[in-house]
């Protein structure tokens, strides 16, 4: 799936991450951390192309330890198609991402039906529900309740899933370049 023989310009977007990372290329890392480190990775670049230019130009530095940079590319590349073969949706790497569009869909969704319903129709949202409470207010309470949840859930979803990485896993933040 990934050629080990084509130029490095042509790596995905995974194996560039998985090289840059700080993961030690000579240890064994569970799936989990494998991706949290590849999103740490990912986030602390500014996107995409800052990534690549950073990747080709490690691999074609003059540097002395070219063997082991070479080393690491094959570990990126092995990795990699080892990954997206176990879990082929999940080798995209900002998966967070998709969790926070789910936390956020809802709210924005009952906002957008509370402003609609508010402009298309007074006399809806005036209705009395019981007491005080009328249709208008019912909404709006129930828009609190819905955002809690979604801050809820993210938030566990957040402290679970993208913990920091392990003590000694490999080069430190100031030799990668990496921006925090």
């Amino acid at each position: 799936m990934y050629p080990q023989n084509r130029p490095s310009q042509q790596d995905p977007l995974a194996v560039v991450v998985l090289y840059l990372s700080r993961l030690d290329h000579r240890c064994l890392y569970s799936d989990d951390q494998l991706f949290r480190a590849m999103n740490d990775c990912y986030a602390s670049f500014g996107g995409p192309d800052e990534l690549s230019l950073r990747y080709v130009r490690s691999l074609t530095s003059g540097d002395p330890e070219a063997h082991t940079l070479r080393e690491r590319r094959m570990w990126a590349l092995r990795v990699a198609e080892d990954l997206a073969g176990r879990h082929p949706r999940a080798h995209t790497v900002p998966a967070a991402r998709r969790r926070a569009l789910f936390a956020g869909v809802p709210v924005v969704g009952l906002y957008v039906l509370i402003i609609g319903s508010a402009n298309a129709g007074r006399d809806f949202m005036a209705l009395p529900v019981a007491g005080p409470l009328n249709v208008g207010l019912g909404l709006g309470l129930l828009q609190l309740v819905v955002v809690a949840a979604c801050v809820l859930w993210y938030g566990r979803y957040a402290e679970t899933s993208s913990g920091p990485l392990p003590e000694g896993s490999g080069i430190s933040v100031e030799e990668s370049g990496h921006r925090r």
